[in-house]
């Protein structure tokens, strides 16, 4: 990782959180790279904390950091051309505040703990789907503190994506 881009994401996640520029940690979230976004996981190198910020590099040069609706289409609009569903299902879930941090289940094989949860239940597993005009997406997510699954439906409205949780178990 480039020493400016790691500098750029210290500083937004130190801002951010309250801390010093020389406590945080970065990751490059290497499987979320698009040929214009490149994606960054920050945490505090000492304090245990259960949770990392994220963040993505837009065009190289513009940090942005989790927020509302506006955010994600931002990310969608700049970075998501030609993009498999499961991408998207990682962006919306990493950068609307509404939904936090979560396991996209992106396979059976994600996890397959769920997978026969979700068959004792008599319900069936379905992949992240997006649908031809890229305005839905539909996936399960599951929060694994709690250990609660939810289908989620992201819904792009004009400049924002909604999204809306329902627990399955």
């Amino acid at each position: 990782m480039d020493e400016k881009v790691r500098r750029k994401i210290e500083e937004a996640a130190a801002e951010e959180n309250g801390w010093k520029v020389d406590e945080v940690r970065v990751e490059e979230l290497e499987g979320l790279r698009r040929p214009s976004c490149s994606f960054y996981s920050a945490g505090h190198k000492v304090r245990p904390i259960s949770y990392l910020s994220n963040y993505a590099l837009l065009g190289g040069d513009r940090v942005i950091s989790a927020g509302d609706g506006a955010v994600v289409a931002k990310i969608l609009d700049t970075c998501a051309n030609g993009a498999p569903a499961e991408w998207w299902a990682e962006i919306v879930t990493r950068f609307h505040r509404d939904l936090g941090n979560g396991i996209v289940l992106r396979s059976e094989e994600t996890r397959p703990d769920i997978t026969r949860k979700l068959r004792a239940a008599g319900k069936a597993f379905a992949p992240p789907v997006l649908d031809a005009q890229k305005n839905s997406l539909s996936y399960l997510l599951l929060e694994p503190e709690a250990h609660v699954l939810y289908q989620v439906q992201a819904t792009r409205s004009g400049g924002s994506v909604e999204v809306v949780e329902n627990e399955v178990f």
